[in-house]
């Protein structure tokens, strides 16, 4: 059990390391005549540095002791960027101190996870949770769901939202036709609430580009169809690296950020991607098997929300750029340009190897 736990963090260092040499080299094409990789190169740094610090210096329970009081500094930043914030390409989600910039949302996914996990370690007592245990920790995620969806950045909040129900699907909850009825009529009258009153034009436009992509080819859906060329043209093995036309002779939009992946599908082909599929999947399987193994509730469930961020957010962007999910603005993890966004998957890398570390410490020492 010790070395396997041992295994799992050479695992994820190994899959972290490979990820973000594809995903620098595939940026490096994207932006050859900009500054994008410099950028992200020194942001890399950071984000290496910020992995090494919580996989093997900062202990568990100095991020469980922590947990709320991180979750209340998010928020808190939430609402001051709908306040004082930065904005960018019609969205407000950056603030500023001094000469440094970043993006709480991104954060915010963490704080998710923490907040969580936090929730159902302090109660962790209880056998079964019903409704009623549940409000606490559901108005936090739908909290931190309508903070983001304001910036807007409906994208963003949507996963803060699925990662807690990812954690949820871990607890044991009685399920009861009440329930059900009251998560059906939820899902229902959000999504016709929020058409009819939240969604701007472009957000609509986005929906029904899913649903005919030939709706408006040279506005709305230019994106897509750019992005499907990009990817359908790349076919088995791929144009080669810096021979993607789409990408060199700036057709494709979005290349450094939401469509990074079709610059990657463009030059690499199918198969190369079926390698970044198992390594986002293969990082999935083992947060489970460290959730499983994990010492106490918290460890568990953040391992869990820590898998789904990840898989979450590499499956809505690569169905995204398919075309067979709305564009939602929804980065690649290690590929998409953004320090705030490198930042947050390198220490949620960091804290899965410590938690997988300090399981093998645990087993060690009872036997």
């Amino acid at each position: 059990m010790t070395k396997v736990s041992y295994v799992y963090v050479y695992c994820l260092s190994i899959m972290m390391l490979m990820l973000i040499g594809l995903g620098l080299a595939n940026l490096y094409s994207a932006g050859a005549d900009s500054g994008v990789f410099a950028t992200q190169l020194r942001s890399l740094l950071v984000g290496m540095l910020a992995f090494v610090i919580f996989a093997w210096f900062i202990p568990l329970r100095l991020v469980n002791n922590y947990a709320y009081p991180a979750c209340f500094a998010i928020s808190l930043s939430l609402v001051l960027v709908l306040m004082l914030g930065q904005s960018g390409g019609g969205a407000q989600r950056w603030l500023g101190v001094g000469s440094l910039r970043f993006q709480p949302s991104e954060f915010a996914k963490l704080t998710v996870v923490f907040g969580v996990a936090k929730f159902f370690y302090l109660q962790r007592s209880l056998p079964l949770f019903t409704l009623s245990h549940l409000r606490p920790v559901l108005l936090f995620a739908l909290g931190t769901f309508v903070l983001i969806f304001k910036q807007p950045d409906f994208g963003t909040a949507g996963v803060c939202l699925l990662i807690a129900f990812a954690q949820l699907a871990f607890v044991r909850i009685r399920i009861g036709w009440k329930l059900i009825t009251a998560i059906l009529v939820l899902l229902v009258g959000t999504a016709v609430v929020g058409w009819e009153f939240f969604l701007h034009d472009y957000q609509k436009l986005r929906v029904l580009n899913l649903l005919d992509p030939s709706l408006d080819p040279s506005g709305s859906s230019y994106n897509i169809l750019q992005s499907l060329v990009a990817v359908g043209s790349g076919k088995q093995f791929g144009k080669g690296f810096l021979q993607g036309t789409q990408t060199q002779l700036q057709f494709l939009p979005a290349r450094h950020t939401d469509f990074i992946f079709s610059v990657f599908a463009e030059e690499h082909g199918f198969w190369v991607c079926c390698l970044v599929f198992v390594l986002f999947g293969g990082i999935a399987l083992i947060a489970l098997e460290i959730a499983r193994e994990a010492r106490d509730v918290f460890s568990s469930l953040v391992a869990i929300g820590i898998g789904a961020f990840l898989f979450i957010e590499f499956t809505i962007n690569a169905a995204m750029i398919l075309g067979i999910f709305p564009v939602v603005g929804m980065p690649m993890p290690f590929f998409s340009f953004g320090g705030t966004a490198l930042l947050t998957s390198c220490v949620a890398l960091g804290i899965l190897a410590a938690i997988s570390r300090e399981s093998a410490k645990g087993q060690r020492k009872r036997n």
